[in-house]
């Protein structure tokens, strides 16, 4: 089957992962991001100054585009923490050291630094504004978030080409909200997991599919809902 995914980076690895699995990937792009460089300039010099004890990307995006830029070395002196595994092999390709939040969901950031957090400065480099609650569970957990927004996300504009598609796998609530939708019938929709599947179900197309917050781990949703539905 033909999935349209929408993404920013790893269309490659969508690739080999849709082929694992016995589909096919065609990456398509219904929001861009859109840089600030002042306050990427701010998140560089804060982070490489060394005034956080943790850094957390959130996504692989972010982790592309501004891993390069922190110091190496500063992985022995801070936690770099990176959200699921394609941000983990993004860091570790450039050469940071990272933590893998095992979770895939950037809410359960919290949970995963435990009574560490407490009076801990946590740099956070985001894309777009996914899980806008972020800052306000580390504060009730004792920690001190200190949140850059590096770069806010667009509509294209354009219609999505779905043509020979059978399914759609919106990866962020921001991918299906700006998105411009051709008629989606005999197209299963999918969602990357829970916050994208609010999302959508808030827009009236809830998702048939729902994932662990991992592209592989929706595509292995995607296989046992077909079998369900072939029999």
């Amino acid at each position: 089957m033909l999935i349209a995914i929408t993404r920013h980076t790893g269309a490659l690895e969508d690739a080999a992962l849709c082929e694992k699995y016995n589909h096919k990937a065609k990456v398509v792009a219904p929001i861009k991001p859109v840089k600030n460089m002042e306050v990427i300039g701010s998140f560089v010099k804060a982070a490489n100054d060394g005034e956080f004890d943790a850094i957390f990307f959130p996504n692989a995006f972010v982790a592309e585009k501004l891993g390069p830029c922190i110091k190496p070395e500063l992985a022995s002196k801070v936690r770099i923490i990176a959200n699921g595994p394609q941000t983990a092999k993004v860091l570790h390709n450039i050469g940071l050291a990272a933590e893998m939040l095992p979770f895939f969901y950037s809410k359960d950031l919290v949970l995963y630094l435990d009574r560490w957090i407490r009076g801990k400065r946590i740099g956070i480099p985001r894309a777009g504004n996914t899980y806008p609650k972020l800052a306000d569970d580390i504060k009730h957990a004792g920690g001190i978030p200190v949140e850059y927004r590096c770069y806010d996300v667009e509509k294209t504009d354009e219609v999505m080409d779905l043509t020979g598609v059978g399914a759609i796998l919106f990866t962020s609530p921001m991918a299906f909200k700006l998105a411009k939708l051709p008629k989606m019938e005999n197209i299963i929709q999918m969602a990357i997991g829970e916050v994208t599947a609010n999302e959508m179900m808030y827009g009236g197309d809830a998702p048939a599919v729902i994932g662990d917050g991992s592209i592989e781990g929706t595509l292995k949703a995607l296989n046992a809902y077909l079998v369900t539905e072939s029999h």
